[in-house]
């Protein structure tokens, strides 16, 4: 019997059209775009803290243009 099964449903990436799993992407906080992990949390270090924080997701993108960095957010 098995429990955890992939996902029927697939997504595209408003960025790179890459079909993914929706489950490991997700839409940007601020932009409302529909992001694979890659372009939504960027390193694997941002996509931990993605997974285990209760903040919203903010892509590659927004955090360049807003000036975050993930040391002076956490802080």
């Amino acid at each position: 019997m098995a429990f955890f099964k992939p996902s029927a449903q697939l997504a595209r990436c408003d960025v790179c059209r890459t079909v993914f799993d929706p489950v490991f992407g997700g839409v940007c906080a601020q932009c409302r775009r529909l992001l694979c992990p890659t372009h939504l949390y960027g390193g694997a270090f941002q996509r931990l803290l993605g997974r285990f924080s209760l903040r919203q997701a903010v892509c590659v993108d927004c955090r360049a243009k807003s000036g975050r960095t993930p040391s002076s957010s956490d802080r």
